[in-house]
């Protein structure tokens, strides 16, 4: 049988053009919106080389950068003992890329509200409702109940989507100072919450292919999400919280440790329930993700933790997560990203009529009319996400003035 080729994701000669007109800036003042916001303007030339010099087998699905260590390693802001973290904390975040586990609450009070978050991911949601956007992939059934159909994957992870905003005890969860504090002794006193996600592994689901994500290229592939001050610079970091116990068994999240220093090129095409249904490790959404360089085995931590309990990551990082083996067991995380609000989330066009298209969802001209940035900590000063950013004013919001919130 004759070897088919992957479906090609990005197509060169679009890509070259466009590239080479994203760096006629003069010209961008006479093109409109909607054509500028089609160019890679996001990319750079490593990323153009890299993709054009390997026959298209590599790709960064992130803008390729490294992140600079920090002038000094002490923790940026002062924090109740409970939650301080040490001069050597931070230094093992920036040698590793990640810190914790570190417990939000205590198993019981966690299993408590597993019920009510178990609902919550499943929920029809109020911030991007069915209608707001729409499935533009091949819809292809691979005629077993434990595989997903593209378009359930992406609209169903969609819908699973910032649900902090629906809901307010979830954003009280993701405000608690166990957490908000600890992310401020790494990014600063001023903090945004700009997404949020649920993430089930139900039995016999497959695990998620190992990624980075800086500044959120992925989306579009063309333009990033966030456009921080500096690349080079540490701005944005997760928090996953095991809502489950999350064990090696049922599909608990990885991390290559140290992975973070460099954004590094990857192996995409197209996934294909029926082609590739004996992969359960690879899939990330409506494609099949693949390391192009070597995932050194002695490196990757299997990220194991009971109910209650988070971990801290940037992005950055290399993680997936293992497939889940199990007969009965279902796992379930949730996690919470936070940005400094010097960084410009989304771009004007997204924000506006034409809508915001996923590239690795597969979905298109999704609205974000209600969508919000939450200030949990400290103040807005720099005002560049004008009235997309509110205020927390839920349990844990700290007592003061919110300047441009």
């Amino acid at each position: 049988m004759p070897r088919t080729r992957p479906k090609r994701v990005i197509r060169p000669v679009p890509l070259a053009v466009g590239y080479a007109l994203g760096k006629m800036r003069p010209l961008h003042r006479f093109m409109p919106d909607r054509v500028l916001y089609k160019l890679p303007l996001s990319w750079n030339f490593e990323m153009l080389r890299s993709f054009l010099a390997h026959r298209l087998g590599r790709v960064y699905i992130d803008v390729h950068c490294k992140l600079d260590p920090p002038a000094s390693f002490a923790p940026r802001v002062e924090a109740a003992p409970p939650y301080a973290l040490s001069e050597g904390d931070v230094r093992q975040f920036y040698d590793d890329g990640f810190l914790g586990p570190f417990e939000l609450c205590p198993p019981e009070a966690m299993a408590a509200r597993q019920e009510k978050m178990w609902g919550l991911w499943d929920a029809p949601s109020k911030t991007y409702p069915p209608g707001s956007y729409r499935f533009v992939g091949d819809d292809i059934d691979a005629g077993r109940d434990d595989e997903m159909t593209n378009a359930e994957y992406a609209t169903r992870g969609l819908n699973a989507r910032d649900k902090h905003l629906d809901d307010p005890e979830l954003l009280d969860l993701y405000a608690h100072p166990a957490i908000v504090e600890r992310v401020a002794q790494l990014l600063g006193p001023d903090l945004l919450l700009w997404r949020s996600q649920f993430f089930p592994k139900y039995p016999k689901m497959g695990g998620t292919g190992w990624h980075q994500a800086s500044s959120y290229l992925n989306e579009t592939m063309r333009v990033a999400t966030l456009t921080p001050p500096d690349l080079s610079q540490l701005f944005q970091l997760t928090v996953w919280v095991a809502i489950t116990d999350s064990t090696r068994e049922n599909g608990c999240l990885r991390v290559v440790r140290g992975s973070h220093r460099e954004i590094e090129p990857m192996r995409i095409e197209e996934y294909d329930p029926v082609k590739h249904a004996d992969n359960k490790m690879d899939r990330f959404g409506t494609r099949l993700l693949q390391t192009y360089n070597e995932v050194d085995p002695s490196r990757v931590v299997d990220l194991e933790m009971k109910a209650g309990q988070f971990v801290i990551f940037t992005e950055r990082l290399m993680h997936g997560a293992l497939p889940n083996s199990t007969e009965d067991q279902s796992r379930l995380g949730m996690s919470a990203r936070y940005v400094v609000p010097s960084v410009k989330i989304h771009n004007p066009l997204v924000l506006g009529e034409e809508g915001l298209s996923i590239s690795y969802l597969r979905i298109a001209g999704l609205q974000l009319d209600r969508w919000r940035a939450i200030l949990v900590r400290g103040s807005d000063r720099s005002g560049v996400n004008g009235d997309r950013v509110v205020p927390y004013v839920g349990a844990h919001a700290q007592p003061g003035p919110h300047p441009r919130a």
